[in-house]
Parts: structure tokens; sequence; C-alpha cells
């Protein structure tokens, strides 16, 4: 069967296909003068047919595209190539600015070589590029950047790409962590839990919500973490990744069980107040007043000697009452409350040098009002300073100065006792020093000791006198 032959009607359907493309069509010479156009590139450009076949194809395009055009069309003329393809600029009629894709074909015709140029309107995909390029670039900026831990793991649980605060959480390079997995930074106990829960998240889920683990820190430490993480699919819905967020909470977790330690010791604190308290009335009060009931029974029977002995059961009477009031005292001052802070404070350092034998030199000098919290605060603090003296100072004297400066309330407390290690003292069980510093933190305001054995202790509160808080 022979070749079959083009006639006239053959050339009229390659014409009609030819204006009808959507697709811009020039037939160039290899000058590169259009000698043919399509009404599509006619529309593109914005020009006529006559008006395109006036023109060179170099005009179309801004200076360095043109230019690259032209270096691969000089390479066509030579026959070093015989196509090639091309994304650059045109410029319309109206100074506008489109984006094309540029086919270039070199045609063996009969009787000189022609060049056939198509041109593809891609000004809407090189948008669609360029909008997502930016958020690429801005996904990455904020990624590197973020104050908070990123990175992106495969499914399997490997290190894809992590940001610096990720890297100075775990004390690790962006290197080192790609060569290691979840699993290997990942606390051995905590694992098996978040192993579960990202094949969850893998198999159907979407996310991962404020999860929080402990990681190995490369020095050894353990590390407290909070993440999120959104699972990525590709168009086929499978899994191909995780971005994910990690908060550093180790400073939290500390914050969170110290206190959780300060409130067990509060409470240890109070149920041995409460034994103390309990036992001054059972082993002291109530005995000394159960004697006195008994000495009082046996005065009915012997009422001869109600006048000898009534000095004395009206002295220890007297001693009883005392101390109540003195325990009371204690427990709340109401002198405190109606005196004010330095006169209240005055005389519960003689009323207590007095019951423990001590020699307390109080000096006060507060002429600014002073919040009843903030009294209460410091009166606290010297209630417990002067009990460590009384319980572990072994000295006689005592000097307490409360005195104002620059709107500051200062309490310093001075002892020449026996003295202590301060930071082994903080680190003991005991509330005494943990609580004054509580307190005096919480108006607000700073506490100090200098204390060394056997050289004495001094300690010094001072808080704003307008903080208005105060415990």
């Amino acid at each position: 069967m022979g070749a079959a032959q083009i006639g006239t009607p053959d050339i009229q359907l390659f014409r009609d296909v030819f204006d009808s493309s959507p697709i811009g069509i020039a037939v160039e010479n290899l000058e590169g003068q259009p000698l043919f156009v399509n009404p599509a590139l006619c529309s593109m450009l914005g020009f006529s047919e006559a008006e395109l076949r006036s023109k060179h194809c170099v005009q179309f395009s801004p200076p360095d595209d043109a230019e690259k055009d032209w270096a691969l069309f000089q390479k066509l003329r030579a026959r070093e190539i015989d196509q090639y393809q091309l994304e650059k600029q045109y410029i319309h009629r109206n100074g506008s600015l489109f984006w094309g894709r540029l086919s270039i074909s070199l045609l063996n015709h009969r009787e000189s070589p022609l060049v056939l140029a198509m041109v593809e309107d891609i000004t809407e995909k090189k948008t669609t590029e360029d909008a997502l390029r930016e958020n690429e670039e801005r996904f990455r900026s904020v990624f590197r950047d973020a104050g908070v831990g990123m990175v992106i793991i495969s499914p399997d649980g490997r290190f894809l790409a992590a940001n610096g605060t990720l890297c100075d959480y775990l004390g690790y390079t962006e290197r080192e962590l790609l060569s290691k997995t979840v699993q290997s930074v990942t606390f051995p106990e905590d694992w098996p839990a978040l192993s579960q829960k990202l094949r969850e998240v893998t198999a159907g889920g979407s996310s991962l919500r404020r999860y929080q683990k402990r990681c190995i820190h490369k020095d050894g430490r353990v590390v407290y973490t909070e993440s999120s993480a959104s699972l990525i699919r590709n168009r086929n819905g499978e899994p191909q990744y995780l971005v994910g967020e990690v908060l550093d909470i180790t400073k939290a977790k500390e914050a969170e069980k110290a206190l959780s330690d300060m409130t067990g010791k509060l409470l240890e604190a109070q149920e041995q107040e409460r034994a103390r308290i309990a036992g001054e009335l059972h082993d002291d009060i109530t005995q000394r007043l159960a004697m006195l009931a008994v000495e009082i029974e046996q005065l009915k029977e012997n009422p001869s000697e109600v006048e000898a002995r009534a000095q004395d059961l009206h002295k220890r009477t007297n001693e009883i009452s005392d101390d109540v009031q003195a325990l009371s005292h204690d427990l709340h001052s109401s002198k405190l409350e109606y005196l004010g802070l330095v006169a209240g404070i005055r005389s519960w350092c003689k009323d207590f040098g007095e019951r423990h034998k001590l020699q307390i030199d109080f000096r006060g000098d507060v002429p600014s009002p002073i919040p009843p919290a903030i009294g209460l605060t410091l009166f606290r603090v010297l209630q417990e300073a002067l009990q460590n003296v009384a319980k572990h100072s072994g000295g006689s004297r005592v000097e307490v100065e409360l005195c104002e400066e620059t709107k500051q309330i200062h309490l310093i407390v001075t002892d020449s006792g026996n003295g202590f290690d301060v930071e082994a003292a903080l680190h003991d069980k005991g509330l005494g020093l943990t609580s004054m510093r509580q307190r005096v933190s919480l108006a607000n305001g700073t506490f100090t000791i200098d204390s060394k054995p056997m050289a004495g202790t001094t300690i010094h509160a001072c808080v704003p006198v307008n903080s208005g808080q105060g415990f």
C-alpha cells in the first residue's frame, strides 16, 4: 500500500487546526521573522497577524529572556540542535507580562528550512508555582527560626529535619539527629506508649495533640517535652511524614514537682503544728489544769488550808492563763492587728524572749502604713526565725531590726549562735527556711540568709511597702 496523497482538502484541514488551536503557533524563517501566526498567538500578544509578521521574535520578551531564546535559536540555525523548549516571559502589547512555554522545532521544508514555534500560556501555572515556592520558603523560614522545637519525621520514626531550637533542647546537631530515630532519643519507659500513638496516627488519624514524654539529652539527662504533630499524606492518601512542634517543659515539670513537694511539706507542717499544739495542751496545759482541779478538790476536805494556799493557786492559774494566751498569740497575733506592725512585733518579741529566756533587742522605725498581708508575712518570718534561734542556735541574744528604706520594709534578725550550712539546710526536708523564702517571694520581696557554722546567722527579708501581697 503506497503513501497517502495529501490533497487540497487536507491542506484546508491543517489550516483549520492551525487557526483553531488554543496554543499560539508561528512559522518563522531562520532569521526569526514570523511568516505565519495563528489567532491564539495574536490574542496572547495583543497584535494583529500583519503586525506580528513585521516584528522579530525577540521583540516579544524582556531582554534577559530574549537573550536566552536567541542563543538557543542560533544553535538551531547552526544545526547543533533541532529543537528546544524554554519557559520565559512575554510582553503583551499593553505592557503587561505573562509566562509562556516556548517549544521550537526545525522544519526541513523542501525549499528552505523553517522554524515552528509553539507558545502555551502558563501564567496561571507559574503563579501557582511561585505561590507554592513562597509558601515553602515561608514554611522553611518559620521552621528554622521558630522559638519552639520543630521536627519532620518519617512514618517509621526517622528524623528528616530538625530546627536549631530542637537541637538545643536535645544537645545534638541536626546532622547528628538525622542519623537517629525518635525511639533512640525517647526515654525507654515512654517509648511503647508513644510508638502505639504514632501507629494510630499513621493508620487512620491525622494529628498528635499535646503529647508529653521524656527525652534523653545527649549528655544523658532527662528532658521533658510536649509535642503536637500533623500527618502529611500524598495525593494517594499514603502517609509521607509528620511535621511536629516540640516544647521543652522541663522547668515547668520541675516547678510542678517543687510545688507538689512544697504542698506535701505544708501538709506535713500543718500536722506537726497541730501535734505540737495538741501536745502542749495535753502534756502541759491540760495536766496543769488537772492538777489544779485536784488541789482545789482537796481543799474541800481541808477548808482550813484555803487561805494559806489561795495565793499559790491564784499564781498558777495566772501562769496557765498566760501560757494559753501566748499559745493563742503565736497562732494569731491580735496585737499585730490592733497595735500595728511595729508595736505588735515589739510586744511579741518581749513575750517570746521572756518565755524562752532570750535577750531580744528590738529596733523599729516604719513610718508608712503597712498592708495587713505584708505585716503578717514579716511577722511569720520573724516567728520562724526566732523559733529556730530558740531551738538550734544555742545563743542567748538576738537583734531584731524593722525599718523602712526607699518604700521597702526590711526585717533583719541576727543572732550570735552556732550558725549552720545554708545550702544543706535549704535542701533538707525541713520546711522552716523554705516557708520563709516562699512567704517573702509571694510578697514580691527578697530573702537572704548569711550563716556559717559557729559564726552566727543573719536573716534579711525585704518587702515592697505597696506590693499588696503576702502570706
